[in-house]
């Protein structure tokens, strides 16, 4: 049988006020792109079995001129929200060509 898990992705701090000024080659922010790459890698590494929802939160941060570190916080339900399976929390840096720079996830909790 094959199960469809939906996936949700809440970005937190990721507001850039109107009258910044911001260089278009290196925005303040992970861009959509950079997002996508680091949520891949943590499906690549975690545990969804039995899952109906994974729930991803990120906090991104800038690295200076070398790209992004995102910090995101993962949980996987099953049948409802209220029945948390597995945690996890990730750091993943990524260069400005998306090179990872770093990975590093590791397992908060399991039911």
């Amino acid at each position: 049988m094959n199960k469809q898990v939906a996936t949700t992705i809440a970005v937190l701090g990721l507001v850039i006020s109107a009258g910044a000024q911001a260089d278009p080659l290196f925005p303040k922010i992970a861009p959509p792109s950079t997002v996508d790459y680091c949520v891949q890698q943590i499906g690549d590494h975690a545990d969804y079995n039995d899952a109906r929802l994974v729930r991803h939160e990120i906090e991104s941060k800038e690295r200076r001129s070398i790209g992004h570190e995102l910090r995101i916080d993962t949980r996987v339900y099953g049948e409802t929200e209220d029945q948390l399976i597995r945690e996890y929390a990730t750091v993943c840096a990524v260069g400005n060509s998306q090179r990872t720079l770093s990975f590093r996830i590791r397992q908060l909790s399991a039911k």
